[in-house]
């Protein structure tokens, strides 16, 4: 051991560090490449985001007006099924 000098051992540990520097370097290269996916798509995101909540609002005030309109007919049907039961309690 006391024949190794310095040099030695730092090309010792770069040969048995370099494969593993390569690997990590790689798979920072693909993560990186993902991520550059990734932005493409928040961008496409946020450019649509406003046409797709103006889509929901209309939904909402259409299904608000349904719910309207429901409740009023509730109560037509429930003023017509009084009348009915007025008229048939006078025939009878």
């Amino acid at each position: 051991m006391a024949g190794l000098t310095r040099k030695d051992l730092k090309e010792v540990f770069q040969e048995t560090l370099d494969p593993f520097a390569n690997a990590v370097q790689a798979d920072f290269g693909r993560v990186h490449e993902r991520l550059d996916k990734v932005e493409v798509d928040i961008k496409w995101m946020k450019e649509n985001s406003g046409e797709l909540f103006k889509k929901l609002d209309d939904l909402i005030s259409l299904l608000k007006s349904h719910e309207e309109q429901m409740t009023m007919m509730q109560e037509q049907i429930r003023r017509l099924e009084d009348r009915v039961a007025k008229l048939e309690g006078r025939h009878k």
